[in-house]
């Protein structure tokens, strides 16, 4: 089988199986087989293990690239069978919201959000079957609750805003019967933003004002309430207001961490703010001002291995913002670097980023070797 005719096999199973197209080109074939791409995504995985009778990711040469974490076991379903859930079946769900975010950290949302959904749903079918211990009844509710908000985060960030829009609503109630403010403050936060990017800025800014003026709320929560109030206010168009809701969102953070912050705020640190501050101006069209933000946020992330997602859109942004702002030495530096992410990571919202810098590149001429690298990007860009 010829490498066109490998290509379009794969095409036609991905179309078969998804219902989404994949023009897959024979160029980025010849790139896994040198191992320029050390591996591709799942979905194209699959369907080259389908079309080629291959039963593993290693019979395909693909063995020596890190190995995944492996998806948390499930186990037997309390609500259909067994004895009913207990203090060891909590302890599992709390493993698996770790190892979750680890995977998320690591790999992007792309490749474990369904699995999280569906154990959020598990969750929630054991709690309305009844079938569990009374006396884990709210720490059961909490760790659930807990999952939804991890299930929801990773729905905004596939850019499946009705999925996480439905789940956050579900994933707030539960931490709200439980009694658990932290997470449903968690919880809001999220939904800020995704109805930020979701076209609902009002609704984001009810919700960030609310919580980021409420005195009773720790120091840090309150920032990232202001922050997100700010991200509200740069997408409509009020670039005075947005950036006065910024500095506030600085200074308050300024104020440093208390022992009321919650555990979940760990993520909230300087990289967090630098990278928002320059999507903020970005979103502004204040690309110049955006450049040595960005450029931070992807200093203070690079080399952590719970950062790498970070690292990934930190990078996608830079690049756009160089290439509008036409700044080619930045703009290479950045595309050189995310390169080699494409295929390891899956974000839709990183990579719908990346696709909106290439859109720039017919404005105007490129030096050869940035155009090369652009090109290079436009080629491993997953299809839509």
């Amino acid at each position: 089988m010829s490498r066109s005719e490998l290509a379009s096999a794969v095409s036609a199973w991905l179309w078969r199986e998804t219902g989404k197209r994949h023009d897959l080109d024979p160029h980025l074939l010849a790139k896994w087989e040198r191992g320029a791409v050390r591996r591709p995504t799942a979905p194209y995985r699959a369907a080259l293990r389908a079309v080629l009778g291959a039963a593993s990711d290693a019979d395909l040469g693909f063995a020596d690239s890190a190995p995944e974490p492996p998806l948390p076991p499930a186990g037997p379903d309390p609500a259909e069978h067994g004895p009913p859930a207990g203090a060891d079946y909590v302890e599992s769900l709390r493993g698996a919201v770790r190892q979750f975010v680890r995977m998320d950290s690591s790999l992007g949302s792309g490749e474990v959000v369904d699995a999280v959904v569906r154990r959020f749903r598990d969750a929630q079918r054991v709690l309305a079957s009844g079938r569990y211990r009374l006396g884990v009844e709210r720490d059961l509710e909490v760790v659930t609750a807990e999952l939804g908000e991890v299930a929801g985060w990773m729905l905004i960030d596939a850019q499946r805003h009705s999925e996480a829009r439905a789940i956050n609503a579900e994933a707030l109630m539960l931490a709200q019967i439980a009694g658990d403010t932290s997470m449903q403050w968690f919880i809001l936060s999220n939904q800020a933003l995704g109805s930020t990017y979701s076209g609902r800025q009002r609704e984001a800014l009810r919700i960030a004002e609310r919580f980021g003026e409420d005195a009773r709320i720790p120091v840090r929560v309150r920032a990232l309430f202001r922050l997100r109030a700010a991200r509200a206010l740069g997408h409509l168009g009020d670039g005075p207001g947005a950036l006065r809701a910024f500095d506030r969102a600085r200074s308050t953070f300024e104020d440093g961490v208390s022992d009321r912050d919650p555990a979940w705020a760990w993520w909230f640190d300087e990289r967090e703010l630098d990278g928002h501050a320059g999507s903020l101006h970005a979103s502004l069209g204040r690309h110049a001002e955006a450049l040595p933000l960005l450029s931070s946020a992807v200093d203070r992330a690079e080399g952590k291995e719970r950062q790498r997602w970070a690292l990934y859109i930190h990078r996608a942004c830079l690049l756009d913002s160089a290439l509008a702002a036409g700044t080619v030495v930045e703009a290479e530096r950045a595309a050189v670097a995310v390169a080699p992410m494409l295929g390891q990571m899956n974000s839709a919202r990183t990579e719908n980023r990346l696709r909106r810098a290439l859109s720039r590149t017919s404005r105007a001429p490129l030096p050869s070797t940035l155009a090369d690298v652009l090109d290079h990007l436009r080629h491993r860009l997953p299809q839509r």
